[in-house]
């Protein structure tokens, strides 16, 4: 990232990582974005990428929830929460939303 900004100082660098509040590295980034969904749907997508039985996932998925903040401390933290619950459109139509803000944010260097 640091790269990254020395060749151009007014990119927009986006870093997926599942427990940024937790390990207190959330103060290393100007913008956090959490992106909700149902736990069943985290369940049945955990299921898919792991290829395991809905059961399998569902212990897994409560197992890893179970050593997060609850998603609602996430919330109130974030700049920007994604409800990626709903239809696919809906998530990119969130994302164009938000993608704006981050770039004049970036243009700002704030």
């Amino acid at each position: 990232m640091e790269q990254m900004g020395r060749q151009d100082p007014q990119a927009v660098a986006i870093v997926e990582a599942a427990l940024i509040l937790e390990s207190g590295a959330a103060g290393d980034f100007d913008r956090l974005i959490v992106v909700t969904c149902t736990d069943e749907q985290r369940i049945a997508r955990f299921a898919r990428r792991q290829q395991l039985t809905t059961q399998a996932a569902r212990e897994e998925v409560v197992r890893r929830m179970a050593a997060q903040l609850p998603e609602a401390t996430k919330i109130e933290a974030a700049d920007f929460v994604i409800d990626n619950s709903g239809a696919l459109h809906r998530t990119h139509e969130q994302v164009r939303n938000i993608w704006p803000k981050l770039a004049q944010a970036a243009r700002r260097g704030s």
